[in-house]
């Protein structure tokens, strides 16, 4: 198996995405019944639910610089990394507060909005592979090309690769993130997926006749 330093993202990725519901439902639990295992037991996880996610976001940095995209792609790649930054940094907010105060509904009520934004940022990541095949092999990247951008993870350049890469990776971010605020630059408006989600809802037939929902007109 010959996975390439891009794969290592996808790879990493379903540790946060596993751990931040876990911890959501241990801290909310330990919370209502005051269980001081529980709590205990929470305050680890959130501190590694943190490490993951952070681990995960600069594999994630490295393969923003390692594949190849369209102006679309990009701007909803730039979406889906400015979210995964915000929740990396808040799982560690949230981690720090926790090692001196017990659970609470506040902090699983974070936890809860986190879930939520990460199930987000998580489809715009799939999105960005399934529809538009971002990182996928022998489609967006071939033969030289591939082997420039993203080396085998086995081979000798691929620690550096990842480190050079994860850093130009947060310098485009935070660059991005600078002129899209500032209103230099915007984004595309289909990069957020709203419309693709309902494009799909348009297709939908209809429960009762199997057809296509008719286009209403003015009369």
């Amino acid at each position: 198996m010959d996975m390439r330093v891009h794969e290592l993202h996808p790879t990493l990725i379903h540790a946060p995405l596993a751990l931040l519901p876990s911890t959501v439902v241990v801290d909310l639990t330990a919370a209502l019944t005051g269980n001081k295992k529980l709590d205990d037991a929470a305050r680890t996880l959130w501190w590694t639910t943190a490490a993951s996610g952070l681990l995960a976001g600069f594999a994630g940095m490295a393969a923003s610089q390692e594949v190849k995209a369209d102006r679309h792609s990009r701007d909803m790649m730039f979406l889906h990394g400015l979210g995964n930054v915000g929740l990396v940094l808040g799982a560690f907010g949230v981690a720090v507060w926790r090692t001196g105060h017990r659970s609470s509904l506040v902090s699983g009520l974070v936890g809860l909005g986190a879930f939520a934004m990460a199930a987000y940022t998580g489809w715009l990541g799939g999105e960005m592979v399934y529809t538009h095949g971002v990182g996928v092999k022998e489609l967006t990247m071939k033969g030289e090309e591939l082997d420039q951008l993203s080396p085998s993870l086995a081979s000798r350049q691929a620690p550096a690769r990842l480190l050079r890469d994860a850093v130009k990776g947060l310098g485009w971010l935070l660059g991005r993130a600078r002129q899209v605020f500032s209103g230099r630059e915007q984004l595309d408006p289909s990069a957020f997926g709203v419309k693709a989600v309902e494009q799909k809802l348009e297709q939908q037939p209809t429960a009762e006749s199997g057809e296509s929902r008719p286009e209403l007109r003015p009369v």
